[in-house]
Protein backbone atom coordinates (compact mmCIF):
# COMPACT_ATOMS: atom_id res chain seq x y z
CA UNK A 1 0.00 0.00 0.00
CA UNK A 2 1.60 3.48 -1.07
CA UNK A 3 1.89 6.12 2.14
CA UNK A 4 -0.57 8.63 2.34
CA UNK A 5 0.20 12.39 2.02
CA UNK A 6 -0.44 12.62 5.71
CA UNK A 7 1.94 10.08 6.71
CA UNK A 8 5.29 11.43 4.46
CA UNK A 9 4.42 15.14 5.61
CA UNK A 10 4.67 13.46 8.75
CA UNK A 11 7.82 11.28 8.41
CA UNK A 12 9.89 14.88 7.35
CA UNK A 13 8.45 16.77 10.34
CA UNK A 14 10.31 14.25 12.29
CA UNK A 15 13.68 13.75 10.55
CA UNK A 16 14.18 17.21 10.07
CA UNK A 17 15.06 17.81 13.69
CA UNK A 18 17.26 14.78 13.68
CA UNK A 19 19.43 15.88 10.80
CA UNK A 20 19.65 19.53 12.14
CA UNK A 21 21.13 18.07 15.50
CA UNK A 22 23.56 16.28 13.61
CA UNK A 23 24.87 19.36 12.27
CA UNK A 24 24.57 21.06 15.44
CA UNK A 25 26.83 18.58 16.84
CA UNK A 26 29.91 18.35 14.72
CA UNK A 27 30.52 22.35 14.41
CA UNK A 28 30.28 22.27 17.94
CA UNK A 29 33.44 19.46 18.02
CA UNK A 30 35.03 21.31 15.45
CA UNK A 31 34.52 24.36 17.69
CA UNK A 32 36.12 22.71 20.73
CA UNK A 33 39.00 20.99 18.60
CA UNK A 34 39.97 24.37 17.42
CA UNK A 35 40.05 25.92 21.24
CA UNK A 36 41.94 22.90 22.30
CA UNK A 37 44.51 23.24 19.33
CA UNK A 38 44.75 27.35 20.30
CA UNK A 39 45.57 26.54 24.04
CA UNK A 40 48.16 23.94 22.97
CA UNK A 41 50.29 26.66 20.75
CA UNK A 42 49.63 29.08 23.65
CA UNK A 43 51.26 27.01 25.84
CA UNK A 44 53.90 26.15 23.59
CA UNK A 45 54.60 29.71 22.86
CA UNK A 46 54.67 30.24 26.34
CA UNK A 47 57.46 27.86 27.14
CA UNK A 48 59.58 29.56 24.84
CA UNK A 49 61.85 32.19 25.35
CA UNK A 50 60.39 35.27 24.26
CA UNK A 51 62.82 37.09 21.41
CA UNK A 52 65.02 39.92 22.54
CA UNK A 53 64.39 43.42 21.08
CA UNK A 54 66.93 44.38 18.49
CA UNK A 55 68.48 46.85 20.70
CA UNK A 56 68.78 44.99 23.47
CA UNK A 57 71.63 45.60 25.22
CA UNK A 58 72.29 48.51 23.77
CA UNK A 59 70.62 50.97 25.32
CA UNK A 60 73.37 53.90 26.76
CA UNK A 61 73.06 52.50 30.41
CA UNK A 62 74.24 49.16 29.51
CA UNK A 63 77.34 50.88 28.03
CA UNK A 64 77.68 53.79 31.18
CA UNK A 65 79.32 53.25 34.50
CA UNK A 66 79.81 55.40 37.21
CA UNK A 67 82.23 55.38 40.09
CA UNK A 68 84.20 57.84 42.13
CA UNK A 69 85.77 58.92 45.75
CA UNK A 70 85.62 61.78 48.61
CA UNK A 71 87.75 61.88 51.41
CA UNK A 72 87.47 63.66 54.06
CA UNK A 73 91.07 65.22 56.16
CA UNK A 74 90.91 66.61 60.02
CA UNK A 75 94.97 67.56 59.88
CA UNK A 76 97.20 69.23 62.73
CA UNK A 77 100.60 70.42 61.95
CA UNK A 78 103.66 71.37 63.90
CA UNK A 79 106.06 73.70 61.87
CA UNK A 80 108.67 75.94 62.95
CA UNK A 81 106.46 78.61 63.44
CA UNK A 82 104.16 77.24 65.47
CA UNK A 83 100.68 74.83 65.38
CA UNK A 84 97.81 74.51 62.67
CA UNK A 85 95.01 72.57 62.52
CA UNK A 86 92.84 71.98 60.09
CA UNK A 87 88.91 70.38 59.08
CA UNK A 88 88.94 70.01 55.05
CA UNK A 89 86.56 68.28 52.40
CA UNK A 90 90.12 67.26 50.92
CA UNK A 91 89.29 65.49 47.49
CA UNK A 92 85.98 64.33 45.50
CA UNK A 93 86.18 62.77 42.18
CA UNK A 94 83.36 61.48 39.54
CA UNK A 95 84.62 59.32 37.41
CA UNK A 96 82.28 58.45 34.28
CA UNK A 97 83.52 55.18 31.89
CA UNK A 98 81.52 54.58 28.65
CA UNK A 99 81.94 51.96 25.92
CA UNK A 100 80.93 53.38 22.80
CA UNK A 101 81.40 50.87 20.38
CA UNK A 102 83.85 47.78 20.31
CA UNK A 103 86.42 49.99 19.60
CA UNK A 104 86.61 52.55 21.87
CA UNK A 105 86.42 53.07 25.36
CA UNK A 106 85.64 56.91 27.17
CA UNK A 107 86.80 57.53 30.38
CA UNK A 108 86.65 61.71 32.56
CA UNK A 109 87.24 62.08 35.97
CA UNK A 110 85.49 65.10 37.38
CA UNK A 111 87.48 66.23 40.39
CA UNK A 112 87.30 68.75 43.43
CA UNK A 113 90.37 69.86 45.90
CA UNK A 114 90.85 71.78 48.45
CA UNK A 115 92.87 74.46 46.99
CA UNK A 116 91.95 77.44 49.21
CA UNK A 117 89.54 80.04 47.08
CA UNK A 118 89.76 78.18 44.03
CA UNK A 119 86.56 75.71 45.09
CA UNK A 120 84.82 74.18 41.82
CA UNK A 121 85.26 70.73 39.78
CA UNK A 122 87.51 70.65 37.06
CA UNK A 123 87.86 67.80 34.56
CA UNK A 124 90.95 66.29 35.77
CA UNK A 125 90.97 63.64 33.03
CA UNK A 126 88.65 63.19 29.88
CA UNK A 127 90.63 60.68 27.64
CA UNK A 128 89.08 58.22 24.40
CA UNK A 129 91.38 54.65 24.72
CA UNK A 130 91.02 52.89 20.88
CA UNK A 131 91.84 49.34 21.15
CA UNK A 132 90.63 46.06 19.27
CA UNK A 133 89.93 43.27 21.63
CA UNK A 134 92.64 40.85 22.16
CA UNK A 135 95.10 43.01 20.46
CA UNK A 136 98.28 44.28 22.07
CA UNK A 137 97.80 47.59 20.59
CA UNK A 138 96.05 50.49 21.71
CA UNK A 139 95.85 54.27 21.44
CA UNK A 140 95.22 57.19 24.37
CA UNK A 141 94.17 60.33 23.03
CA UNK A 142 92.87 63.41 25.69
CA UNK A 143 93.95 65.38 28.70
CA UNK A 144 95.32 63.22 31.12
CA UNK A 145 98.30 63.06 33.66
CA UNK A 146 101.44 62.24 31.80
CA UNK A 147 103.08 58.82 32.75
CA UNK A 148 106.69 59.19 33.37
CA UNK A 149 106.32 59.14 37.58
CA UNK A 150 105.15 55.75 38.87
CA UNK A 151 104.38 56.90 42.30
CA UNK A 152 104.12 53.21 43.79
CA UNK A 153 103.27 54.31 47.35
CA UNK A 154 100.78 53.04 49.96
CA UNK A 155 100.65 55.94 52.07
CA UNK A 156 98.10 58.30 51.58
CA UNK A 157 100.18 61.44 51.44
CA UNK A 158 102.37 60.99 47.87
CA UNK A 159 106.10 60.87 47.93
CA UNK A 160 108.64 63.51 46.65
CA UNK A 161 108.68 61.68 43.30
CA UNK A 162 104.98 62.67 42.52
CA UNK A 163 106.12 66.00 43.28
CA UNK A 164 108.42 66.30 40.79
CA UNK A 165 106.86 64.95 38.00
CA UNK A 166 103.58 65.49 38.57
CA UNK A 167 101.89 66.95 35.25
CA UNK A 168 98.27 67.02 33.33
CA UNK A 169 98.33 68.15 29.81
CA UNK A 170 97.07 66.80 26.64
CA UNK A 171 98.41 63.90 24.56
CA UNK A 172 98.61 60.87 22.68
CA UNK A 173 99.77 57.67 23.43
CA UNK A 174 100.46 54.43 21.62
CA UNK A 175 101.22 51.11 24.20
CA UNK A 176 101.91 47.87 23.57
CA UNK A 177 101.52 45.46 26.25
CA UNK A 178 102.57 41.59 25.56
CA UNK A 179 103.17 38.70 28.23
CA UNK A 180 104.99 40.17 30.99
CA UNK A 181 106.44 43.11 28.54
CA UNK A 182 104.62 46.77 28.76
CA UNK A 183 105.55 50.28 26.66
CA UNK A 184 104.12 53.62 26.21
CA UNK A 185 105.47 56.41 23.30
CA UNK A 186 103.65 59.34 24.09
CA UNK A 187 103.81 62.72 22.85
CA UNK A 188 101.71 65.59 24.77
CA UNK A 189 101.40 69.80 24.90
CA UNK A 190 102.79 71.09 27.82
CA UNK A 191 101.92 74.97 28.77
CA UNK A 192 105.15 76.17 27.91
CA UNK A 193 104.12 75.16 24.24
CA UNK A 194 102.67 77.83 21.53
CA UNK A 195 98.81 76.44 19.74
CA UNK A 196 101.05 75.94 16.90
CA UNK A 197 103.68 73.28 18.15
CA UNK A 198 103.42 69.84 20.11
CA UNK A 199 107.30 68.97 21.02
CA UNK A 200 107.34 67.36 24.53
CA UNK A 201 107.60 62.99 24.27
CA UNK A 202 108.26 60.55 26.79
CA UNK A 203 109.14 56.81 26.48
CA UNK A 204 108.40 54.22 29.24
CA UNK A 205 109.27 50.56 28.98
CA UNK A 206 108.66 47.88 31.45
CA UNK A 207 108.41 43.78 32.35
CA UNK A 208 106.48 42.20 35.27
CA UNK A 209 107.80 38.27 36.16
CA UNK A 210 105.77 36.00 37.13
CA UNK A 211 107.12 35.90 40.87
CA UNK A 212 105.66 39.16 41.72
CA UNK A 213 108.68 40.94 40.37
CA UNK A 214 108.26 44.08 38.01
CA UNK A 215 111.03 46.60 36.35
CA UNK A 216 110.69 49.98 33.98
CA UNK A 217 112.85 52.46 32.57
CA UNK A 218 111.30 56.22 31.35
CA UNK A 219 112.35 58.94 29.62
CA UNK A 220 110.84 62.56 29.18
CA UNK A 221 112.48 65.30 27.29
CA UNK A 222 110.89 68.29 29.27
CA UNK A 223 110.49 67.68 32.66
CA UNK A 224 110.41 71.73 32.86
CA UNK A 225 106.77 71.50 32.04
CA UNK A 226 105.80 70.03 35.41
CA UNK A 227 104.12 72.03 37.94
CA UNK A 228 106.40 72.29 40.33
CA UNK A 229 108.75 74.27 37.74
CA UNK A 230 106.04 76.04 36.55
CA UNK A 231 105.45 77.09 40.00
CA UNK A 232 108.61 77.93 40.83
CA UNK A 233 108.79 80.17 37.48
CA UNK A 234 111.46 78.22 35.93
CA UNK A 235 110.52 78.15 32.20
CA UNK A 236 113.03 75.44 30.62
CA UNK A 237 112.96 72.33 28.82
CA UNK A 238 115.56 69.97 30.12
CA UNK A 239 114.90 66.21 30.11
CA UNK A 240 115.00 63.29 32.66
CA UNK A 241 115.82 59.57 32.99
CA UNK A 242 113.36 57.36 35.62
CA UNK A 243 114.32 53.69 36.93
CA UNK A 244 112.02 51.98 38.98
CA UNK A 245 110.99 48.60 40.81
CA UNK A 246 108.35 46.85 42.59
CA UNK A 247 108.08 43.38 44.64
CA UNK A 248 105.18 41.54 45.89
CA UNK A 249 105.01 38.80 47.92
CA UNK A 250 101.91 37.92 49.26
CA UNK A 251 100.68 40.47 51.53
CA UNK A 252 103.76 41.94 51.80
CA UNK A 253 104.85 44.92 49.23
CA UNK A 254 108.06 46.84 48.39
CA UNK A 255 108.90 49.66 45.70
CA UNK A 256 111.48 52.21 44.96
CA UNK A 257 112.02 54.55 42.24
CA UNK A 258 114.38 56.84 41.31
CA UNK A 259 114.57 60.46 39.11
CA UNK A 260 116.89 62.48 37.80
CA UNK A 261 116.91 65.55 36.16
CA UNK A 262 119.66 67.61 33.42
CA UNK A 263 121.25 70.34 34.64
CA UNK A 264 118.64 73.22 34.40
CA UNK A 265 120.24 76.98 33.95
CA UNK A 266 117.59 79.01 35.45
CA UNK A 267 118.47 76.59 38.99
CA UNK A 268 122.14 77.47 38.21
CA UNK A 269 123.30 74.50 37.14
CA UNK A 270 121.72 72.12 39.40
CA UNK A 271 120.31 68.76 38.80
CA UNK A 272 117.44 68.13 40.36
CA UNK A 273 116.76 64.03 41.52
CA UNK A 274 114.48 62.47 43.72
CA UNK A 275 114.44 58.70 44.98
CA UNK A 276 111.64 57.20 46.90
CA UNK A 277 111.16 53.92 49.06
CA UNK A 278 108.02 52.18 49.97
CA UNK A 279 106.61 49.44 51.76
CA UNK A 280 103.31 48.38 52.78
CA UNK A 281 101.84 44.88 54.26
CA UNK A 282 98.50 43.90 54.20
CA UNK A 283 96.90 42.75 57.99
CA UNK A 284 94.11 42.82 59.68
CA UNK A 285 93.65 45.86 61.88
CA UNK A 286 91.09 46.05 64.69
CA UNK A 287 89.29 42.92 63.33
CA UNK A 288 88.77 43.97 59.96
CA UNK A 289 91.13 44.33 57.02
CA UNK A 290 93.53 46.60 56.86
CA UNK A 291 97.03 48.09 55.39
CA UNK A 292 100.61 49.02 57.43
CA UNK A 293 102.68 51.66 54.76
CA UNK A 294 105.89 53.42 55.32
CA UNK A 295 107.34 55.55 52.65
CA UNK A 296 110.41 57.37 52.88
CA UNK A 297 111.55 60.10 50.06
CA UNK A 298 115.03 62.45 49.30
CA UNK A 299 115.35 65.45 46.69
CA UNK A 300 118.74 66.54 45.80
CA UNK A 301 120.01 69.88 43.86
CA UNK A 302 116.20 70.86 44.63
CA UNK A 303 117.00 74.17 46.72
CA UNK A 304 115.47 76.23 44.07
CA UNK A 305 112.11 75.03 44.10
CA UNK A 306 109.61 74.52 46.23
CA UNK A 307 110.36 70.56 47.39
CA UNK A 308 110.98 68.84 50.48
CA UNK A 309 114.54 68.20 51.09
CA UNK A 310 113.26 64.76 52.94
CA UNK A 311 109.60 63.14 53.82
CA UNK A 312 109.01 60.22 55.94
CA UNK A 313 105.53 58.97 55.94
CA UNK A 314 103.71 55.82 57.94
CA UNK A 315 99.98 55.23 57.95
CA UNK A 316 97.64 52.97 58.70
CA UNK A 317 94.34 52.02 57.27
CA UNK A 318 91.32 49.61 58.59
CA UNK A 319 87.69 49.27 56.42
CA UNK A 320 84.52 50.70 58.12
CA UNK A 321 82.95 48.03 56.05
CA UNK A 322 82.32 47.97 51.95
CA UNK A 323 83.67 50.95 50.00
CA UNK A 324 85.47 53.27 52.84
CA UNK A 325 88.01 53.44 55.36
CA UNK A 326 90.22 55.08 58.14
CA UNK A 327 93.29 56.19 57.54
CA UNK A 328 96.19 57.21 60.26
CA UNK A 329 99.19 59.12 59.03
CA UNK A 330 101.87 60.71 60.36
CA UNK A 331 104.27 62.74 58.14
CA UNK A 332 107.67 64.25 59.14
CA UNK A 333 109.23 66.92 56.11
CA UNK A 334 112.58 68.77 56.41
CA UNK A 335 113.55 71.35 53.78
CA UNK A 336 116.63 72.55 52.30
CA UNK A 337 116.53 75.74 54.79
CA UNK A 338 115.79 73.39 58.10
CA UNK A 339 111.95 74.10 57.89
CA UNK A 340 110.84 71.59 59.20
CA UNK A 341 107.45 70.35 60.26
CA UNK A 342 105.68 67.28 61.82
CA UNK A 343 102.02 66.65 60.76
CA UNK A 344 99.50 64.00 61.46
CA UNK A 345 96.34 63.16 58.81
CA UNK A 346 93.18 61.65 60.03
CA UNK A 347 90.92 60.57 56.22
CA UNK A 348 87.90 59.22 55.87
CA UNK A 349 87.92 57.42 52.39
CA UNK A 350 85.20 56.26 50.89
CA UNK A 351 84.73 55.07 47.50
CA UNK A 352 81.63 54.14 45.33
Amino acid sequence: MKPSLLTLACAVALMAPLSVHAADTSVSAEIEALKQRIAELEARQAAQPTAAPADAGNHWTDRVSLGGKAEFLATHSELDEGSTNDLDVDTVELVVDAQVNEFITLSTTLKYEDEGADEEFFVDEAIAVIAKEGSPLSLTVGKTGIPFGVIESATWTDPLTDDLSDNTDDLAMLSYAQGGFSSDLYIFKGDQDNDDHVNNAGLNLGYAFGNGLSVGAGYLNNLGNTELFLDAGVDEKQSAWRINAALELGELGVSAEWIQADDFAALGGAKPSVWHLGTHYNTAVFGAPGTLALGYSESDEAAGLDLAEQRLAASVSRELGAHAELIAEYVREEGYADEDSDTLNLVLATYF
